[in-house]
Parts: structure tokens; sequence; C-alpha cells
């Protein structure tokens, strides 16, 4: 995200708080912005908890720092932020109780910036028999899941964010979809896509499996014809995502 709100012209200069709860991908993190620097003509100097990429117009602080959302305190990003951007987080989350902390890092006024939002549908094509029942067993391990006890998902969460910013005074400024749609051509994918759609399958498998709401070979066999059909560059895979653009109300919400 760092490297895409540099190439998309959204920030050049500023302190930009990267926040990740697994230590290993912030680790990584640092290694592939100095890389991505390099090829991309700008210098990169590793300092204490971070990076500091400069050149081709920008002067960017990118600290770093381990921590999961749910206990992420307004002090954690120094000042409060101008913006803030959750990426693929909300729908793993309990938004009800997470996004008023979370609007405590923004100052009142700030931006918001919430993308790929799940939103309740996953299609494969070709259409399949068994698509139904499992899609709806998947949907619902989204809404079922726990962590630490805690609710900490919603297969719907792209639409419901409407209602939860409303109800902490956020302003919704835009809102769109951000579906992810994977097709193959002449037999084969573009670049790792095939491995993104194997993944996916992965995750369904994980969610399902044990379940007894299913005949006996009927995930097995799903399972099967999908992974034939994306060996063969035949499967096609697309999430519904929504993005939503929003602005915090004032001091207090």
């Amino acid at each position: 995200m760092v490297a895409r709100v540099l190439e998309w012209g959204l920030v050049s200069q500023g302190d930009y708080f990267l926040i990740d709860g697994d230590a290993t991908f912030v680790e990584h993190a640092a290694l592939w912005l100095a890389e991505w620097s390099r090829a991309r003509g700008s210098g990169c100097v590793h300092g204490d908890g971070g990076v500091r990429i400069t050149g081709c117009g920008t002067d960017l602080r990118v600290h770093m720092k381990c921590a999961r959302a749910e206990v992420l305190e307004p002090g954690t990003v120094g000042s409060p932020a101008d913006l803030l951007v959750c990426n693929s987080l909300l729908d793993l989350v309990d938004v009800p109780t997470l996004l008023p902390r979370l609007l405590r890092l923004v100052k009142p006024g700030g931006l918001c910036w919430l993308t790929t939002n799940f939103d309740g549908e996953t299609i494969f094509e070709p259409g399949h028999p068994h698509d139904r029942i499992l899609m709806d067993v998947y949907h619902r391990s989204m809404d079922e899941r726990r962590r630490d006890g805690e609710p900490a998902g919603d297969s719907r969460s792209g639409r419901h964010l409407f209602g939860h910013l409303r109800a902490v005074q956020a302003e919704i400024i835009a809102a769109g979809s951000s579906d992810w749609v994977v097709f193959g051509s002449d037999g084969s994918y573009p670049g790792d896509e095939a491995y993104f759609v194997e993944y996916i399958l992965h995750t369904i498998e994980l969610e399902l499996d044990g379940r007894d709401v299913f005949t006996p070979g009927q995930v097995g066999g799903w399972l099967a014809d999908r992974r034939g059909q994306l060996a063969r560059g035949e499967l096609v895979y697309v999430a519904h995502q929504l993005d939503i653009l929003a602005r915090r109300g004032p001091v207090g919400t």
C-alpha cells in the first residue's frame, strides 16, 4: 500500500505508519520497499523502526509497527492522522467495536479510506451443482469467526459499513465496488493469478473441512473439479467487495 499511494500520487511526503499484526510481514516490508525504491529510482534509507523513501519528488518516512488493530491507541501514530487506510481489514474484525477506536487515530475532519471489504458474493464460473450450498457455508464461517472469544468477521461487511459509519457520525463521501475478477486466456493466467485462486480454494477447503452438513465427497469433488478447471485455465473467480471513503466527524464522535 505504501508503494500504491506513491505511485498513484496520493502522498508524496510526510509520515506513514505501516501497521500489521504479523511481525514477519512488517520485517519483510522494509526489505520489499528497499527493492521497490531502487527499481523506481528512489533512495531508501533504513532507520530505527522503519525506512525513509526519497527522490522522484518523494520524501516519505515509513514507520513500521507490529500491532493488532484492536489494541491501537491514538499515541500509536503520534499526532492524529490526516488519512487512515484500512485495506482488507474490516471484514476480519468486529467493526462496531473496532471502528470507533480506529477513528480516534484520525484528526476531526480527517479522511478514512476503507478498501476491499468483502460483501457476500463468491462466484466461480462455470457453474457447479454444489456452488450454492458450499458458498453459503463458507460465508457463514466468516460470520461465525471468533478471535480470543470475540466476533471477528462479517461476510457482508461492505454493505454494513454504511450503517456502522453513520453510527459514529462519519460522513460517507464516496463508495464503489472493488471486485476481484480473475480469468484465464489461452489456457493460462497472467502473473500470479493462478496461485492466488488456488489460495482462495485452499482457504475454502480449510473452512469447510470437517463440517457435517455435506454428503460424503461433496466438498472433495467440488474442489477437484475447480482445481482441474484452474489447471486448464478455464476457471473464473469473482469476489464482490466495496471501497468507501469517509470523513471523521467532530471531536467526541
